[in-house]
C-alpha cells in the first residue's frame, strides 16, 4: 500500500501500511508502520531510518547489498550541533577573519577543531574522534582525508603559534567590530611543566600547588574575545598593563573603554591610564583611607533618601557620585598605611571638598552604590558568623589566649574583644566596629576618569559584563586541557589557547542567547527549550546530537527534529531548518 499523511495539530505525519500472513490468526494481517515527519512537502524519516525521495524506498540504516545488485553504503554522522555553530560562526564572521588572516586551508582547519572544541572541550590530542563523528568536514568544505590526528594537532598548534603577525591580523580584524568598550581579565593556569619557560611559581587562582601561566583576555562588551596574550606566571596584575594598552592601541583599539577588575586599582596604574588618555572603568578598593572612610559615612546617611535612590534590573540601589583627586607625592615620606592607594607608591587621595583638590595630578569621578539586599544579606551572615565564634570560644581555657583568639575569629578578630574570667574566655562584639563594618556592606565604588559623563545605569551594565567573563573562563578552566597543560614549547600554548579563543567566542554568543531568552517574559515557557534557565552551551549542543545527516550513494537525507531542536534553533534565528537537508552530497566518507 502507497504511504499515507495524517495531520495533528498543524504537524503532518507519514505512515505505511504492510500486509503479512500472521500464523496465529491464520490469515493476512494488515500493520501501520510510522516514517516520519512531512516538512515543505519532503519526508524527514525517523531516525535510524533513510528515505529516497526519488526511488521511495524507505528503510532502516544498514550497508547491505542493494536489490538491484550495488552495494548502498550508508553513512550517519551528526550534523544538529555544526549546524548551530556554523551559523553562529558565519553571523560572527569569524571564518572570514580566520581565512583573511591565515589562508583558506588552515583558516578552515583552526574553525574545524573550534568547532570541536566547543561541543566537547577535552585534550586537542583527542579531536580527530569528535570531528569523525560529525559533518565538520562537510560543513566547512574541507576534504575528507583531513589529518586531525594527535600528532597533526601537536603540528597545528604549534604552527599557529608561530604565526604571531596572522594572529595579530585576526585581533585586529576583531577589535575593529567592537563597540567602543573593551574588557580585560587576568586568570591564571595550572601546568604540570617544568620546562615550560612561562611557568613559574605565582599566585595560583586554581588554588592548586603548580606553577602557573598567566593569561590575559580582552573581550568586547559581550564577553567575546577580541585577543589575548601569554606572560609568565609571576608577574603581578599590574605590570601587565602597559601591555595589554600598548597592544589594544597598536592593534586598532586606540579611543575605547577598558573595563578592569581590582587586580589594577593602584595609583601607579591609574595615573598612567590618565595620562595616556585611556577611559576606563573599575572597581576601587574601599580600604580605611580616610578618604574612603568619608564616602561610607556620606552613604550611611543617605539610605532611604529616595532623592538617591536607583531601581536597576530588579534591584535597588542607594546612589550618590562625587570626585577624588590624586596627587603623587613628590617625596616619598609618608609612612606606610593600610591601603595601595597611599606610600610606598608615593600617591595620596584628595576628597572634592579637600582646599587642594584642584591641584591635584589626576581627577576620577566616582560612583557610590549600595545593593539594598545584598546589605541585608552580608549583614546576616556577618552576625550569624559573629554568634557562633562567641559560642564556640565562649567558657574556654586555652593556655595562649591572644594565639586561640586570632586563629578562631580570623578576619573577623577586629570586631571583636575577649578577656579572661573565672568562667573561662568572654568574647563580645565590639561596637564601633561592628557599626562601621555593617555600613560597609553592599556598597561598592566604581571609577572613571573624571568628565567621562557616564551615569550610574551606565557603569552597572559596563561592570556586569565582567560576571559573563569570568563564567566563561571557569566554564573553560573546569573541562578539558585548560587545567593543567604539560606542553613545554611556546609556539604551542600560544596555538592551543588561540583555538580556545575562538571556541570562546561562540560560547559566550551562546551565553548572552540563554540569558536574554531565560530573562524574556514575553514569550511563554511553552515557546522556549525546556529549562532554558538551566541550560549551558553544552547542554544545547548536546540536545541537537540527535540531528543526524545520512549519507548514500549520490544522496544525503537529515534525520527529523524534535520540538525542542527547533525551539533551540529558533531562540537563535537559525533556519530554516527546512533547507538543512537539501544541500548538495558530500564526499562519503567510509
Amino acid at each position: 500500500m502507497e504511504p499515507y499523511i495524517l495531520e495533528k495539530d498543524g504537524t503532518r505525519y507519514m505512515y505505511r501500511s504492510t500486509s503479512h500472513y500472521s500464523k496465529e490468526k491464520r490469515g493476512p494481517v494488515s500493520e501501520v508502520e510510522y516514517m516520519g515527519r512531512v516538512v515543505d512537502g519532503k519526508l524527514k524519516p525517523k531516525k535510524g531510518y533513510f528515505y529516497n525521495e526519488e526511488t521511495g524506498e524507505f528503510g532502516r540504516i544498514s550497508a547491505e547489498p542493494h536489490p538491484t545488485g550495488d552495494r548502498v553504503v550508508l553513512r550517519t554522522r551528526i550534523f544538529g550541533d555544526v549546524h548551530l555553530l556554523d551559523a553562529l560562526q558565519r553571523r560572527l564572521g569569524i571564518l572570514d577573519d580566520l581565512v583573511a588572516s591565515f589562508g583558506d586551508r588552515l583558516g578552515r582547519e583552526i574553525m574545524a577543531v573550534a568547532f570541536a572544541y566547543t561541543i566537547q572541550p577535552v585534550a586537542l590530542m583527542h579531536m580527530e574522534d569528535v570531528i569523525d563523528r560529525r559533518c565538520i568536514r562537510e560543513v566547512l568544505g574541507l576534504p575528507s582525508d583531513t589529518d586531525f590526528s594527535s600528532p597533526r594537532m601537536s603540528e597545528l598548534t604549534e604552527s599557529i603559534g608561530e604565526m604571531t603577525d596572522s594572529m595579530d591580523a585576526f585581533f585586529r580584524r576583531r577589535m575593529t567590530g567592537t563597540e567602543g568598550e573593551l574588557i580585560f581579565d587576568l586568570t591564571s593556569e595550572s601546568t604540570y611543566s617544568a620546562k615550560n619557560p612561562l611557568a613559574e611559581w605565582g599566585r595560583n587562582k586554581d588554588k592548586v600547588k603548580l606553577r602557573v601561566i598567566g593569561l590575559g583576555v580582552v573581550t568586547d562588551r559581550k564577553g567575546r574575545p577580541v585577543m589575548f596574550y601569554i606572560y609568565p606566571g609571576s608577574m603581578a596584575d599590574v605590570a601587565t598593563l602597559r601591555r595589554m594598552v600598548d597592544d589594544v592601541v597598536r592593534l586598532g583599539g586606540r579611543g575605547s573603554t577598558l573595563v578592569l577588575d581590582r587586580g589594577f586599582v593602584s595609583p601607579r596604574s591609574v595615573m598612567y591610564l590618565l595620562e595616556k588618555g585611556i577611559d576606563f572603568v573599575m572597581p576601587m578598593i574601599l580600604g580605611d583611607n580616610p578618604v574612603m572612610k568619608g564616602i561610607i559615612t556620606r552613604m550611611t546617611g543617605l539610605v532611604g533618601d529616595v532623592g538617591h535612590l536607583l531601581v536597576h534590573n530588579g534591584d535597588s540601589y542607594t546612589v550618590f557620585r562625587t570626585q577624588i583627586g590624586v596627587r603623587v607625592s613628590r617625596g616619598g615620606n609618608i609612612p606606610k598605611r593600610a591601603t595601595v592607594w597611599e606610600d610606598p607608591d608615593g600617591y595620596d587621595l584628595l576628597a572634592e571638598e579637600d582646599p587642594e583638590f584642584g591641584s591635584a595630578d589626576g581627577h576620577l569621578d566616582v560612583f557610590v552604590f549600595r545593593n539594598t539586599s545584598s546589605a541585608a544579606d552580608e549583614v546576616t551572615g556577618m552576625d550569624v558568623a559573629l554568634d557562633g565564634m562567641i559560642h564556640d570560644m565562649a567558657g574556654s581555657r586555652p593556655r595562649d589566649p591572644e594565639r586561640f583568639f586570632q586563629r578562631t575569629a580570623g578576619r573577623y578578630a577586629n570586631l571583636l574583644e575577649y578577656r579572661m574570667t573565672e568562667e573561662g574566655m568572654s568574647v563580645s562584639i565590639r561596637q564601633n566596629a561592628h557599626t562601621f563594618a555593617a555600613n560597609r556592606k553592599g556598597v561598592f565604588v566604581m571609577i572613571a576618569p573624571a568628565g567621562s559623563g557616564r551615569g550610574f545605569e551606565d557603569v552597572l551594565n559596563t561592570y556586569a559584563v565582567r560576571d559573563v567573563i569570568e563564567d566563561g573562563f571557569l566554564e573553560d578552566k573546569s573541562e578539558g586541557d585548560g587545567r593543567t597543560p604539560r606542553s613545554g614549547k611556546r609556539p604551542n600554548i600560544r596555538g592551543r589557547t588561540f583555538i580556545r579563543m575562538v571556541s570562546s567566542i561562540m560560547r559566550m554568543e551562546m551565553l548572552n542567547r540563554i540569558s536574554e531568552v531565560s530573562r524574556d517574559r514575553k514569550t511563554k515557557a511553552e515557546d522556549k527549550p525546556r529549562d532554558i534557565e538551566k541550560r549551558t552551551p553544552a547542554s544545547l549542543l548536546g540536545s541537537l546530537s540527535n540531528i543526524e545527516m545520512i549519507y548514500g550513494n549520490g544522496w544525503r537525507q537529515m534525520t527529523e527534529l524534535t520540538r525542542d531542536n527547533r525551539l533551540i534553533y529558533d531562540m537563535f534565528d537559525v533556519g530554516p531548518t527546512s533547507d538543512m537537508g537539501g544541500r548538495p552530497d558530500a564526499p562519503d566518507h567510509t
